[in-house]
């Protein structure tokens, strides 16, 4: 297998796909507040459960870990899914939530040649989507969700639009027939529509392209969670409370899943155990790529199969994992924890500096916990900030800043 060339700019496709876990966090927190209030599923929901089919099952936490792939997109898009997720939910009832980039150049079952991966909803809905992420990262997918943008666009209006701080101006254009579409929302705290906070949640790159990713692809990804949790907070405001069925109502009219009764069920009784702290969010290792003209995404099939490796939470060798530890210029305390985690074991440690640090964070590169885990057998965590930010880019498996 010959191996690709990574380059950095591989990060700069993650996109929006906050906005479609927006939505699976609102409507599990909006119908977790009516059941606990009524001891009853919204009459809305138990109609479109009831049209599953599947065997219900008798404890979800059995079938842990679980595969959910997860599709956003606008019909006006001809069909072609613009978010594609999997959102793996492990057996600590935490999700990752990993990011398959639209582009993604791969085989489409009963299509010649290559294509991108969004074109599979559009050729053969959630069956040919799902055997071809299935085909792509050797998983099986164990449930999917279809959401249409639409859904959010209704949410917004119906509690009164979001307020939020647009960090720099988003300007695109495409006149491309059957395609159109015109973003342009000025910088600075913005009151969003429906039709605006899609058009916010769909934006990439200005049409110059000049200011594209500004402020990094983790300040974009920030950008979209400040977005998320002000719409949850808008959502839970007690004059949209009193909303919650007909809100439910609204944006279930845009969604499609093949969840059983009982599996709905537990995920409502369940939310509670689910902690925003420890939500992974990745992309799938790979880089852009031009190929006949035509821009794709190309996945590092080693680091993909890493990636997917470690979803399993393999055991790992306290030998082989690999820390940087950065402490501020001067300081003897990043010394100190080198000395303490080479006397526990740990043989690939380096200690760098650098002029300041703010906080003092463990930032997990891998999507095992296990890392963790093993860390905190060994030393007290109690004083650093936990950082979940999967990267397999990067060299090291855990950074540790000490302030």
């Amino acid at each position: 297998m010959k191996k690709i060339r990574i380059k950095k700019e591989a990060k700069m496709f993650l996109a929006s796909f906050l906005v479609t876990v927006a939505i699976l966090f609102l409507l599990t927190v909006i119908t977790a507040l009516y059941y606990k209030n009524t001891k009853t599923l919204p009459p809305i929901i138990n109609s479109l459960i009831e049209k599953v089919t599947n065997t219900e099952t008798n404890g979800l936490e059995n079938n842990l870990p679980m595969n959910i792939l997860v599709f956003g997109g606008d019909e006006k898009e001809g069909g072609r899914s613009d978010t594609i997720m999997l959102i793996r939910i492990q057996k600590d009832f935490q999700p990752v939530i990993i990011s398959i980039p639209r582009d993604t150049r791969v085989k489409i079952e009963g299509i010649r040649g290559y294509s991108k991966i969004n074109a599979a909803y559009a050729y053969g809905k959630s069956k040919l989507a799902i055997n071809t992420v299935e085909n792509l990262l050797g998983i099986k997918i164990d449930r999917y969700v279809a959401l249409n943008y639409e859904a959010v666009k209704k949410i917004v209006d119906a509690v009164g639009g979001v307020d939020v701080e647009v960090p720099f101006h988003l300007y695109y254009k495409d006149t491309t027939p059957g395609k159109e579409l015109f973003i342009d929302i000025p910088a600075g705290l913005q009151h969003l529509d429906g039709e605006k906070a899609v058009e916010f949640l769909r934006w990439r790159h200005n049409s110059n392209g000049k200011e594209y990713g500004r402020g990094g692809d983790l300040g974009r990804i920030e950008m979209q969670k400040k977005f998320v949790f002000a719409l949850i907070e808008k959502v839970l405001k007690p004059q949209n409370l009193i909303k919650l069925p007909s809100i439910i109502q609204t944006a279930t009219k845009y969604v499609d899943h093949n969840f059983t009764r009982s599996e709905m069920i537990w995920f409502v009784q369940n939310a509670g155990k689910f902690s925003s702290q420890n939500i992974m969010t990745a992309v799938l290792p790979g880089y852009p790529k031009y190929i006949d003209n035509v821009s794709y995404y190309i996945l590092d099939e080693e680091k993909c199969k890493r990636f997917v490796e470690d979803l399993n939470e393999p055991e790992i060798v306290k030998e082989n994992i690999r820390i940087k530890v950065i402490g501020e210029s001067g300081s003897e305390k990043a010394a100190l924890l080198k000395s303490e985690l080479e006397s526990k074991g740990y043989v690939n440690v380096v200690l760098v500096s650098q002029k300041s640090i703010q906080n003092s964070t463990i930032e997990l590169k891998r999507v095992n916990r296990k890392y963790i885990e093993q860390l905190r057998n060994d030393i007290d965590l109690s004083t650093f900030q936990v950082v979940y930010s999967p990267d397999y880019d990067e060299k090291y498996d855990i950074y540790i800043k000490v302030k």
